[in-house]
């Protein structure tokens, strides 16, 4: 399963024969018939309930943590048509595919959402244009434990690869620490079979969407480095970018709209959106 489903994907597979079911962004207008709230008493709220056991359970096959869910429909007719009002997710010490995240959050950003799931082919096809503000915090052992995975490894495999054929630079070891709100990347090189620790403190802003490298310096470490190659380094192994691509998914555009640090936990929040018609599987 894609990515982005870990957050969607399997949230809507709750059929009509069950309970059910950017910046330039607009949401979809609510048909013209009225989508009154369901007149027997305690019908939609418990429809609710078992949507939102659902959803639970569904993300929970996708990723390790603790979630909950909150649905709020229009009535059982529509939920079971896969139209309701919104949707809130909540993730607490979540991890999948090797990316470790405190805490994930999403809520939809409009009053009317259709996604139609069709058991056949196990796909969702969005019936309007459908969006999603997220907000995830980061905590340094997050971080750790993500970059020890071996998909990150590879990228360090490749630097090393470039380095040993010229017999001049290795990366031992790496990790990440967070102290008084400011974000240190550091590193243990082989230079010129030479060991030594470097510690280098990064500021990184939101620049189209995506995390990048603000400014860098070396904190510690006796080493001299060309600043602009510095940079280049860090933002190529940026484990937070690296993070955020567990988000990532083809038929769905991710905005990163803010981050920053504050008592020592990394916040980053954005919207995700996804265009009517398309169909995922």
């Amino acid at each position: 399963m894609n990515k982005f489903a870990l957050i969607l994907g399997m949230v809507f597979t709750l059929s009509a024969s069950s309970v059910m079911a950017c910046e330039d962004f607009q949401c979809a207008p609510a048909p013209k018939q009225k989508l009154s709230i369901s007149n027997v008493v305690g019908v939609n709220p418990l429809a609710e309930k078992i949507a939102n056991a659902i959803v639970t359970k569904q993300i929970k096959k996708e990723a390790k943590g603790k979630f909950s869910s909150k649905i709020e429909s229009y009535n059982l007719k529509s939920l079971k048509q896969g139209i309701f009002k919104s949707l809130e997710i909540n993730g607490r010490d979540v991890e999948a595919e090797g990316i470790y995240v405190s805490t994930v959050k999403f809520k939809t950003i409009c009053d009317y959402n259709h996604i139609v799931y069709n058991d056949k082919d196990n796909s969702l096809t969005f019936k309007e244009n459908f969006a999603m503000a997220y907000a995830v915090q980061f905590t340094e052992d997050d971080l750790n434990r993500t970059i020890a995975n071996s998909s990150y490894g590879d990228l360090i495999r490749k630097i090393n690869g470039i380095g040993n054929a010229y017999k001049i630079f290795n990366i031992a070891s790496n990790s990440v620490s967070i102290k008084d709100n400011a974000l240190y990347y550091n590193l243990r090189v082989v230079l010129f079979n030479m060991k030594q620790d470097i510690s280098i403190k990064t500021d990184f802003k939101v620049r189209n969407g995506e995390i990048v490298l603000n400014d860098a310096n070396i904190s510690s470490g006796v080493l001299k480095l060309d600043v602009n190659r510095l940079n280049k380094l860090i933002n190529y192994l940026n484990p937070l970018e690296f993070s955020m691509n567990l988000f990532e998914n083809k038929n769905a555009n991710m905005q990163i709209k803010e981050m920053t640090i504050s008592d020592d936990k990394i916040n980053i929040s954005g919207i995700v959106t996804v265009d009517k018609d398309v169909v995922m599987y």
